[in-house]
C-alpha cells in the first residue's frame, strides 16, 4: 500500500512538473538560467506595484473626467458604459480568458492569479498553454482601444459643450475639465510608455498582441517548457535553433 502510494505521487509531481511552465518550478532552477534578465518570468510584487501606481491615477482621471460628462451635457450612460464594460472585462473572466489564460504565470496552482499585470485576479478558466487566437486577439485590441480612448473623447466632447455653453458653465469649469483632460492625456502616455518599456519586452505571454519579445528568446523559454513548445508548434510556431560553429 505504501509503495504504491509513493508510485502515485511520484507520478503526478512528474506530469505536474511536465505540464506547468518552469516560471511555477522551483526557483533552484533559474540559477543558471539563460534568460536571466531577459524575461520577467518569475512573480514580483514591485513589479505589480510600479504598474498598478501607473494604472490608477489615469484610471481615476478617466472617471473622473465622465462624471464632469455627467454633470455638464448631462449625459452619465459614458460613464455607465465605461464601467460596465471595464467590470466585465476584467472582473467576469472575459480578459482572463482571451489574455491570461495563455500565460505561463496561469499555469500556477489555485484559484487566483500572480503575476506583474494582473496579481490578485480570479482564474476562472483553466491554464491554455498555446497562443492567443485571431478572435481572442480582436477582442483584446478592441478593449484596449476603447479603454485608451473612450474616456478622453468624451472629455474632449465636454470642453466642446462647456465652451458652446460658455454663459451656463463659465471659465472655471471649463478649464477645470480641461485640465482633467489634459492630465487624463499625461496619464494615458505614461501608462503606455511605462507598459512597452519596462513591460512587454520582457513578458512571457508572447502571444499578446502588445508583447515585444524576440522570437529567439521565445524559442529559449519554449525550449525549457516543452508542453507549451508542443502547443505553440503544432499553431505553426517555428523554433529556429542557432548553429553550432566549430
Amino acid at each position: 500500500m505504501l509503495l504504491g502510494e509513493l508510485l502515485i505521487i511520484v507520478i503526478k509531481m512528474n506530469t505536474s512538473q511536465e505540464e506547468i511552465s518552469c516560471t511555477w518550478q522551483d526557483e533552484s532552477n533559474c540559477v543558471e538560467c539563460s534568460l536571466d534578465e531577459k524575461l520577467n518570468c518569475r512573480y514580483n510584487k514591485k513589479q505589480w506595484q510600479y504598474l498598478v501606481s501607473t494604472l490608477i491615477p489615469w484610471i481615476l482621471l478617466e472617471v473622473g473626467g465622465l462624471v464632469f460628462i455627467g454633470f455638464t451635457p448631462g449625459k452619465w450612460w459614458p460613464l455607465i458604459t465605461y464601467s460596465g464594460v471595464t467590470i466585465a472585462f476584467f472582473f467576469l473572466g472575459i480578459k482572463s480568458y482571451v489574455l491570461c489564460s495563455h500565460c505561463p504565470f496561469y499555469a500556477e496552482e489555485g484559484k487566483i492569479l500572480h503575476c506583474p499585470a494582473n496579481a490578485g485576479s480570479p482564474k476562472f478558466w483553466k491554464y491554455r498553454p498555446g497562443p492567443m487566437n485571431i478572435f481572442e486577439k480582436i477582442v483584446l485590441t478592441t478593449f484596449f482601444l476603447f479603454l485608451f480612448s473612450w474616456g478622453i473623447g468624451w472629455e474632449i466632447y465636454g470642453i466642446y459643450f462647456a465652451t458652446k455653453n460658455f454663459a451656463t458653465f463659465g471659465l472655471g469649469f471649463t478649464v477645470s475639465l480641461s485640465v482633467v483632460t489634459l492630465l487624463t492625456i499625461v496619464s494615458v502616455i505614461r501608462f503606455i510608455v511605462v507598459l512597452q518599456k519596462s513591460f512587454c519586452p520582457y513578458c512571457p505571454n508572447f502571444s499578446c498582441p502588445l508583447n515585444r519579445v524576440s522570437k529567439k528568446i521565445i524559442a529559449e523559454y519554449l525550449e525549457k517548457n516543452p508542453k507549451m513548445k508542443e502547443v505553440w508548434e503544432k499553431k505553426g510556431f517555428v523554433i529556429i535553433k542557432p548553429i553550432k560553429t566549430p
